[in-house]
């Protein structure tokens, strides 16, 4: 059975609370106002030329009719054995009742981090209590309604990387926490790590918060699009990774799927095209299909180049199978934007484990025809030009 592979605090701030989003977490690059290089949401049109709205394409942007609601409570962090975050440079393993407790939503795990646009101030995990009501809460997708339940949780304690120069009168502020416990300094000198409780809490939970094992590691580079917050994959949730781990994420070889009209796509199909461009979007996400046209427009001239561009429509599986209602919702989308390419559904692999912890959409990365993942990853939509920019650059890359 697949797992939900979104989840985190991240994930549903992405639920397009406004149209000017570029991607569905964060406001992305700024947009070309040039009458040459509109945006996918300034020049989302089809072949005839009419312009592809939201509804039309079956993405409903108000919270009137069925489906434009969730549970934030099943959204959280899921109950692993161990969490690695190369960003953070930082994996730790939770004591037991800790993860019995996540597991009936008694404690709830989520992540937050300073703006992806500027310096890296602090990135934390935090743990807060839930009650009956929170727990079974059901919000809209679109307005403020997941951070005023986020608000509402009781805080319990945090596990962060603050910049140094932070003081801990302001890492209180960040942390909603009154005691902190220094971990460690990262390997580059510029972090340090704490463990912070909020005393107000209860005091056998923060004990048990106390007892989680920490690990300082060699921390990566921040990525290109500035979230240090994605965890390496682990889908089976009980890894301990090793060394040569990463390659789970790297080798795409034997995929074995099907697109939403349950016709089979495998490997073998990226062995026609030199480049293949993965484009992943969910029903839900507005600027996601808002870039469809545009992408239409790049998949007609880039195939003489030996280019493909495929989507991966991530909320047609979920926990218990196929999701009909996305299923049908994402074939009409494909029909309205007249999407020539495939749409896909995540495999029970979700892509040998690539798809875990993407935290906004749409994400975009490529694939050589050997099935390999190479090549940078783009977070957030493009027009049509940055697209055809991007491509070229990523296949003369792999060419040289």
């Amino acid at each position: 059975m697949v797992k939900n592979q979104f989840k985190g605090a991240f994930l549903l701030l992405g639920l397009c609370v406004s149209l000017s989003f570029t991607a569905c977490q964060n406001k992305g690059a700024a947009e070309s106002t040039s009458t040459e290089t509109k945006s996918a949401e300034e020049k989302a049109t089809g072949e005839q030329g009419l312009v592809v709205s939201p509804e039309e394409a079956g993405v409903s942007v108000n919270m009137d009719s069925n489906g434009d609601s969730f549970k934030p409570a099943d959204y959280t962090l899921p109950v692993k054995d161990e969490y690695v975050y190369e960003y953070l440079g930082l994996q730790f393993s939770l004591s037991e009742k800790i993860k019995e407790a996540m597991k009936t939503k008694d404690i709830v795990m989520l992540d937050d981090q300073s703006p992806l646009d500027q310096d890296l101030k602090y990135a934390l995990l935090y743990f807060s209590k839930l009650t009956d009501e929170q727990k079974n809460a059901e919000i809209g997708k679109m307005g403020d309604g997941y951070e005023k339940w986020q608000e509402s949780l009781e805080r319990i304690g945090t596990i962060g990387m603050f910049e140094k120069s932070l003081s801990e009168e302001e890492i209180g502020k960040i942390t909603k926490c009154d005691s902190h416990t220094k971990l460690g300094d990262s390997k580059d000198g510029k972090y340090s790590y704490y463990l912070s409780v909020n005393s107000g809490a209860d005091a056998e939970t923060i004990e048990e918060l106390k007892k989680t094992s920490v690990e300082i590691t060699e921390k990566k580079d921040r990525p290109e699009n500035g979230f240090v917050l994605a965890e390496k994959s682990d889908l089976a949730g009980d890894m301990v990774f090793s060394e040569d781990s990463g390659n789970a994420v790297t080798d795409l070889s034997h995929l074995q799927t099907k697109d939403i009209h349950g016709k089979e796509f495998s490997s073998k199909d990226f062995a026609n095209y030199d480049l293949t461009m993965v484009n992943v979007f969910a029903t839900w996400c507005t600027a996601c299909i808002q870039e469809i046209p545009d992408l239409v427009e790049v998949q007609k001239e880039m195939q003489a180049k030996g280019v493909n561009i495929i989507g991966i429509v991530t909320d047609t599986v979920d926990d218990t199978g196929e999701n009909r209602e996305a299923l049908e919702k994402a074939k009409l989308i494909q029909e309205k934007t007249k999407a020539n390419y495939s749409f896909l559904m995540p495999d029970k692999t979700n892509f040998n484990g690539r798809l875990n912890g993407i935290q906004a959409l749409p994400e975009t990365f490529f694939v050589d025809k050997n099935g390999q993942i190479v090549g940078e990853t783009y977070s957030g939509s493009h027009n049509k030009k940055d697209w055809t920019e991007i491509i070229e650059k990523e296949l003369s890359a792999l060419k040289n």
